[in-house]
């Protein structure tokens, strides 16, 4: 707590029974061992005074190997995830390496809401490029209509949608929007049959999967009737020349990957 001449102290009970208290607090996130309350500047300030008092107490810990070990455990068990074929389509762990190895260093990216979204979370490798979110406020379909944003907002810059076939689904008339515009999003969707975020949920809570197969177009077909590019993609080892016709097409384009819904 901040005093009148500027000095920092913990909150007690009886001097403030307003604020903070030096015991632990609680919060939704996380626990903090002392509270303090006071205008930001002034107590920042003390705080880092008593923090260059002691540079023992703060000094980095050099972590870069332990890191880099990880880092090498992990991109081996991408490479053994991205091989692993059932015959019934490509792993998103295939997929999401090969966008990583594709996508342009300055695109920007807009990731829709669904299983595709964790296995980009796990498996894209980001060059910098911002990736743009819906927190997951239950709003599947956010993707490209999102992407149509980012385009409006900077229409030099590439503009890269990431969407299952359940969240394109609900807004499949917005490609047209794109053709009309011209506006050059290129397109990667999952399409594995069904709402597979909604089967795993369901399976969670211990409950038999129920209504969530989904009927779809070939959405490279549809792609080209509504005047884009379309790709059809139906094993890994066609992944990175459909990146490449992707990244290369004039004007909107949409690589359809039909994708195992279990290699996530």
């Amino acid at each position: 707590m901040s005093s009148p001449n500027g000095s920092v102290r913990p909150c007690s009970r009886r001097s403030a029974p307003r604020a903070c208290c030096p015991t632990p607090i609680r919060s939704g996130r996380g626990c903090s061992d002392v509270g303090l309350l006071g205008d930001a500047a002034v107590t920042l300030r003390a705080l880092l005074a008593g923090l260059d008092e002691d540079p023992a107490g703060i000094a980095a810990v050099d972590q870069h190997g332990d890191v880099a070990a990880r880092w090498a455990i992990w991109r081996a068990e991408k490479r053994r995830r991205a091989i692993d074929d059932r015959g019934r389509g490509v792993s998103s762990a295939a997929v999401f390496a090969a966008l990583s190895a594709h996508c342009p260093a300055d695109a920007t990216i807009a990731v829709d809401v669904g299983n595709h979204a964790y296995s980009f979370g796990r498996y894209f490798e980001s060059a910098g490029q911002p990736v743009l979110m819906s927190g997951y406020l239950g709003s599947i379909g956010f993707g490209y209509p999102a992407a149509l944003g980012a385009w409006a907002a900077d229409p030099a810059r590439p503009v890269v949608a990431v969407t299952g076939d359940g969240g394109f689904g609900q807004y499949l008339a917005e490609l047209t929007t794109a053709v009309r515009y011209g506006i050059a999003v290129k397109h990667v969707l999952l399409d594995n049959g069904a709402l597979g975020k909604i089967s795993k949920e369901q399976q969670a809570g211990g409950y038999p999967v129920w209504q969530t197969s989904l009927v779809n177009p070939d959405f490279a077909g549809y792609a080209e009737l509504c005047g884009a590019t379309g790709i059809p993609v139906h094993r890994a080892e066609d992944l990175d020349e459909g990146m490449k016709a992707l990244f290369a097409a004039d004007g909107p384009a949409l690589l359809h990957v039909h994708a195992d819904a279990e290699l996530v």
